[in-house]
């Protein structure tokens, strides 16, 4: 019974198949589709690994046709004959029956049947695509799109998202709709996933999507720790020494007793530059009440010099260079980022990137 049971799940594996109708206007006489199994999209460590496989399907009368791949549930994608941003993509177990109907490649335009997975993928598709289209639209029409309108168009397409598994929570595209989510959004629907939706052959996508989710959750959740412990003024400052333009060694505790605010920068970041003209004019307002350090990073000393010149930086210049032991030390996760030490020598605000708000918290300490 064992052996005829073998036997038959192989003839049962040899029945897969897929017949793909190829628009009106397609004159290739082949068609090319290449497949992996799905396992190995997780597993493989290289990509020699993944084992892609490419078919060429000889085409007949608009229409190509292959065997399923008898190795396990696989994603398939099949080449469109122009340079295009998306092609036509599908998900099947080796003993599906599959028609794909391709009404066109640009801008794409298809619909899937035989399987319940395909079938509400095409139905999720008939929805955000337009919104997909629409925001391409606008992007071609102009350089730039307001943030407001970007967010209105990005909103319609989650909740349209959120809708259909709303509507279809058993459904075995649940795992592969919610892909398109931010990390808290998919999170929550991930959590509660139906029995039945974590059926889908599709769930090692979401199972690695939820890995990245946690991570990034965890980090952010590190991160608010970091900066409530931070806030509290209970962490004393990293100390250091650093050299300055006439290669006198200057170091943070030589500043007690006075208000500090520490420039982490490089003059290859773009934003630190941008940021000069604001802490320029909180340098000229607080006068002798603060002491501004800029501390430049991850250059030569040539190109230290030539931005400190160029950019006419008027207070304390000193130079890191590509010690990473003082960033480290300070937590920095990019640039520009902003210390504001108390005359007691503790840390009590640390930000990342250009924000006007620092120019607020820092007028609060310094009254």
């Amino acid at each position: 019974m064992a052996a005829m049971g073998m036997i038959m799940a192989s003839c049962s594996n040899d029945d897969g198949s897929v017949t793909i109708q190829l628009p009106e206007n397609f004159t290739e006489k082949t068609v090319v589709v290449n497949h992996v199994t799905i396992d190995n999209i997780f597993t493989a460590t290289k990509v020699e690994d993944l084992n892609m496989t490419y078919d060429t399907l000889e085409v007949k009368n608009g229409v190509a046709k292959m065997k399923l791949n008898a190795a396990g549930p696989s994603q398939y994608i099949i080449n469109a004959p122009v340079i295009t941003m998306q092609q036509p993509e599908f998900y099947a177990s080796p003993n599906d029956k599959i028609e794909i109907t391709i009404k066109s490649f640009e801008p794409l335009d298809y619909e899937m049947k035989g399987t319940e997975l395909l079938e509400d993928i095409t139905a999720l598709n008939s929805v955000t695509n337009p919104i997909h289209q629409e925001y391409f639209a606008l992007i071609n029409q102009s350089d730039s799109i307001s943030p407001a309108l970007t967010k209105e168009i990005m909103d319609r397409y989650d909740n349209a998202i959120k809708k259909f598994v709303a509507d279809h929570p058993n459904s075995p595209a649940v795992p592969f709709a919610i892909l398109e989510l931010s990390g808290d959004d998919f999170k929550v629907i991930y959590d509660n996933m139906t029995p039945d939706a974590k059926k889908s052959i599709l769930m090692p996508y979401a199972e690695s999507y939820n890995s990245q989710v946690e991570q990034m959750q965890a980090e952010r959740a590190t991160e608010e720790a970091r900066k409530a412990e931070v806030a509290s003024g209970t962490i004393t400052a990293p100390d250091f020494t650093l050299p300055d333009l006439d290669g006198k060694k200057v170091s943070l505790s030589d500043f007690r007793g006075k208000w500090v605010v520490l420039d982490f920068w490089g003059s290859w970041c773009g934003w630190c530059v941008k940021g000069f003209p604001a802490l320029k004019e909180a340098f000229n307002k607080y006068g002798d009440k603060i002491v501004v350090i800029g501390i430049d990073c991850n250059e030569s000393e040539a190109d230290w010099r030539k931005g400190v010149k160029e950019h006419q930086i008027p207070w304390l210049n000193l130079y890191n260079g590509n010690d990473k032991k003082l960033y480290e030390a300070y937590n920095i996760e990019g640039f520009p980022t902003k210390a504001i030490i108390n005359p007691e020598g503790k840390l009590v605000d640390l930000t990342t990137g250009e924000d006007p708000t620092f120019y607020s918290r820092l007028a609060s300490f310094v009254k």
